[in-house]
């Protein structure tokens, strides 16, 4: 067995790994696949580490105490750093809910647990990844949730004198396995499950045992050939750039493609320093970037985070470009002046006892952030401190709705105000939960209660159904005939008001920078129950179609209201960031550019009412919108509490206009008579 050596190749492979990440954070179109970048680093993380632990095993010194130290000395140095810039920054720069979430997502990657938030944040109302500033820290935690099992199982191994090699395989299939199982029943968690990870870092300790066991430049005998180490560092260099170039982030990721580029990364290290491809990654200046790829890894998220942030989600791109740039210069010094010298202390002891006092200080304060709620009160933020109530949302349920369901489970929003012998029910998608507090308020004056019956992402369409997954879509279903039988079984229901989203159900895009990260499909016919789905042209308008009539034939009025314009930014643009690079942020939208997202949306529409002409149209555009531009803000109130909901104003507003339009039987007088 060789010893282990220092391979500038692999550093090489690492700035391949980091400028791939980098370039495709900053010109996602330039390098389709330059995300992959992290999975690469998964595998020579799991090579390298893993060399270590079985040589110091061998050995005799393994000791899980210095392996630690090694790791918080390795690590802590450049987090520290980043974390503490990231969040004093962020204290000027980012609105409450934003800076308490930046509070949530620093206290997770302090314990290394990130990425287990991250995925409970996952989904319909999740915000886009660029305005997360510490997003990129969740590799980290897999990472060391990995290496706080892998050096204990190698250990439990060794006792028992189990064939390491055997147990290896068993892992990375059944972690693989583990990952197209998840791609096919929760892809929303596949991408930062560690059990769907591990299989990346066991293919480098796959490699690192059998190094360790035969040599570390060894290959079969029978391959052990200058000509077969040239051809496969060629190979796993092309299989590499080739995925950079191909792959994209529309199929399950990681799965089946991820095997591409990194079995081309075992290629390319089994091949050994002096292949061809080898000898120019171990060039000094791809060295050097290699050597900084840690913290350069750290410090360009951030940095390309709170551009996007400043600039309302809609950046000038050579901001990007210069963003990245200052990652680099950031990154040298940081890896000079900060990892260098805490790495290798002269005194190790105190060096560790400095850097984890540091990040107790870290995570104490960050717990103070979320504690209190975001720091509200800050001089940056607090000319919108008056709004904040406007943006919160209301109470998805309340016990006076939930007491109508005993024996099965209410709809996800739930709200009963006002109860009596006369009510209007609303029912529809997360649009219907934002018109409750209005339209209560004003039909409680005038003798009515409401009911909101209505599911997050599934409209009660009937015979259509979302979601990515055929349980998704089995529960759609489920929901939406849940959600039609509760309001058709109350007899005290005179009138339904249904509202849904519609643009994003047609056509499966969401709208501005706030959706950049949508990913759901089009509303899709669907029987789930036998996972059967009938074909079909338009399943949002048969399903509307359908819901209508089985309305109209209760006996029920029907009114329909229409979605609202989008902003596609936060609605605290409207009052300005706290930061801006450019002064373009704004919250409004050009009519012209609304009407045409709605064009085929009010067209089923249109149908739907020349079908139904008792049913009430109700158009929001009018409230909302000049002959030139759709605005966030009417005499001077916010309208909308995230980039496509109404906030509480916008409720009042759309309920003082619109109920005394509908055919209600009603004790108003004045104006609001109808």
């Amino acid at each position: 067995m060789n010893a282990l050596k220092y391979r500038a190749d692999i550093d090489g492979l690492r700035a391949l790994a980091v400028l791939s990440v980098v370039i495709y954070h900053v010109s996602p179109q330039s390098l389709p696949g330059g995300f992959l970048g992290v999975d690469i680093f998964f595998v020579i993380s799991g090579y390298l580490i893993s060399l270590i632990v079985f040589r110091d095993q061998t050995a005799g010194k393994f000791n899980f105490a210095d392996f630690y130290a090694r790791r918080i000395r390795r690590l802590f140095p450049a987090l520290a750093i980043v974390l503490l810039a990231t969040m004093v920054f962020g204290a000027f720069a980012l609105f409450s809910d934003e800076y308490q979430r930046l509070g949530k997502h620093a206290s997770s990657a302090i314990v290394f647990l990130l990425n287990f938030q991250l995925m409970n944040e996952a989904g319909y109302f999740d915000v886009a990844s660029d305005f997360k500033p510490l997003l990129h820290l969740w590799s980290l935690s897999i990472e060391e949730q990995f290496y706080l099992v892998w050096p204990a199982l190698l250990v439990v191994l060794a006792r028992f004198r189990l064939r390491i090699s055997w147990v290896i395989g068993v892992l990375i299939v059944g972690s693989f396995t583990f990952a197209i199982y998840l791609a096919s029943r929760n892809p929303d968690a596949l991408y930062f499950h560690p059990l769907a990870r591990f299989w990346e870092l066991l293919l480098g300790a796959a490699l690192a045992f059998g190094h360790h066991r035969c040599g570390i430049n060894a290959l079969p005998s029978g391959l052990d050939r200058s000509w077969v180490r040239h051809w496969l560092s060629c190979a796993g260099m092309v299989a590499i750039v080739s995925a950079l170039l191909l792959v994209n982030g529309k199929a399950p990721y990681p799965g089946t493609l991820t095997l591409i580029p990194l079995l081309g990364v075992v290629g390319l290290i089994a091949s050994g320093s002096s292949s061809v491809v080898n000898r120019f990654l171990a060039l000094s200046p791809i060295v050097w970037i290699g050597l900084i790829s840690y913290p350069l890894y750290l410090w360009h998220w951030p940095l390309l985070s709170y551009i996007r942030i400043m600039e309302s989600g809609a950046p000038i791109k050579a901001h990007l470009w210069l963003g990245a740039i200052a990652a680099v210069l950031l990154a040298a010094l940081t890896y000079r002046f900060i990892e260098q010298p805490l790495r290798n202390p002269r005194r190790v002891r105190p060096a560790l006892v400095g850097l984890g006092s540091t990040m107790v200080v870290l995570l104490l304060a960050s717990f103070s952030v979320v504690a209190s709620d975001g720091l509200p009160d800050r001089p940056a933020v607090r000319y919108v401190k008056a709004a904040e109530e406007q943006i919160k949302r209301e109470p998805a349920t309340d016990e006076s709705c939930m007491s109508l369901f005993p024996s099965s489970v209410a709809p996800i929003y739930c709200r009963q105000h006002n109860p009596g012998r006369r009510m209007i029910g609303i029912i529809g998608d997360s649009h219907a939960h934002v018109l409750f507090p209005g339209f209560a308020e004003q039909a409680e004056r005038a003798g009515y209660g409401v009911l909101l019956l209505a599911n997050s992402g599934c409209p009660p369409l009937m015979g259509a159904v979302t979601g990515k997954t055929d349980s998704e879509r089995h529960e759609c279903s489920l929901a939406v005939e849940k959600v039609l039988s509760a309001i058709l079984g109350d007899e005290r229901i005179k009138h339904v008001i249904l509202a849904t989203r519609g643009p994003i159900y047609l056509t499966g895009n969401g709208y501005g920078p706030a959706e950049a990260d949508y990913d759901y499909p089009p509303i899709a016919y669907g029987l789930p129950v036998n996972r059967t789905y009938k074909k079909g042209v338009d399943p949002f308008a048969d399903g509307l179609f359908a819901t209508l009539r089985r309305l109209s034939d209760s006996g029920r009025a029907v009114s329909y209201f229409l979605q609202v314009p989008e902003l596609g930014v936060p609605p605290r643009n409207c009052f300005g960031r706290p930061l801006t690079l450019v002064l373009n942020s704004s919250c409004s939208v050009a009519v012209n550019e609304y009407r045409e997202r709605m064009r085929a949306y009010r067209a089923i529409l249109t149908k739907a009412q020349a079908e139904f002409p008792t049913m009430t149209v109700l158009d929001p555009e009018p409230l909302l919108c000049d002959t030139d531009r759709c605005q966030g803000v009417v005499e001077k109130k916010l309208m909308y509490a995230d980039d496509d909901h109404l906030s509480k104003e916008g409720s009042r507003l759309m309920a003082t206009h619109f109920l005394p339009l509908l055919p209600l039987r009603m004790k108003l007088s004045g104006r609001q008579q109808g």
